[in-house]
């Protein structure tokens, strides 16, 4: 049932190509101007996220993802188990035939019923993978609804007119580090994830993306 996160990360890049179209306060000729957060905005108002390590390093994503390997776990581990459990009832039915134990007929009723207990158990695989995938599905859409909120928070003041995310070198070749803002937006993304955990059972809502 594992898959690969690369195609995720790209729904998610798609999911928080942010363009904040408003003017940026003083065009200083191409230099850079210091600004809140540890983060520096260019003349044009352009700054990129590297959205691989962005969510890697998210806690709310690691968190999540934490659950969700668990619960994949433990429904492979069933599901391998019920699998051994009907393979040694199909060859302890084989031997039982072979040494003439049982009678054709009673073998063919063990034979029929195995038989639907395995159809069952496919059945519940392809009930469990949906299951996961959506549950995946859900994770990756709390976490692309969370960065989308913070980044309007983040840029509040209007400092940039244009925030890039890319994944690796796959839309993105090459980019001043001057400009990269991944860093200080993960810290406010964690600061504000990990206050809203902390916070009163009564004043923890469960949706971690609203802004506090």
């Amino acid at each position: 049932m594992k898959k690969s996160f690369i195609s995720i990360f790209k729904a998610v890049a798609c999911a928080i190509a942010i363009t904040a179209a408003t003017s940026c306060a003083n065009n200083n000729g191409g230099n850079t101007v210091a600004v809140s957060g540890g983060a520096s905005a260019s003349s044009d108002g352009i700054a990129c996220v590297y959205l691989d390590s962005l969510i890697n390093g998210y806690d709310l994503y690691n968190d999540e993802m934490t659950k969700f390997m668990a619960k994949q776990n433990k429904y492979e581990q069933d599901l391998q188990s019920k699998g051994k459990s009907l393979e040694r009832r199909a060859m302890e039915l084989q031997q039982n035939y072979e040494k003439r134990l049982i009678t054709p007929t009673r073998a063919q009723e063990i034979q029929q019923q195995l038989a639907a207990e395995q159809q069952k158990l496919m059945q519940t695989q392809e009930q469990q993978s949906m299951e996961l995938a959506d549950d995946q599905a859900q994770i990756m859409g709390r976490v692309a609804d969370s960065i989308k909120n913070y980044i309007n928070i983040f840029n509040a003041d209007k400092r940039f007119k244009l925030i890039i995310s890319s994944q690796g070198y796959s839309t993105l070749l090459y980019a001043d580090p001057a400009l990269d803002i991944t860093k200080p937006v993960l810290n406010g993304l964690n600061e504000r994830y990990r206050g809203n955990a902390s916070a009163p059972a009564s004043n923890n809502n469960a949706d971690t993306t609203k802004a506090k």
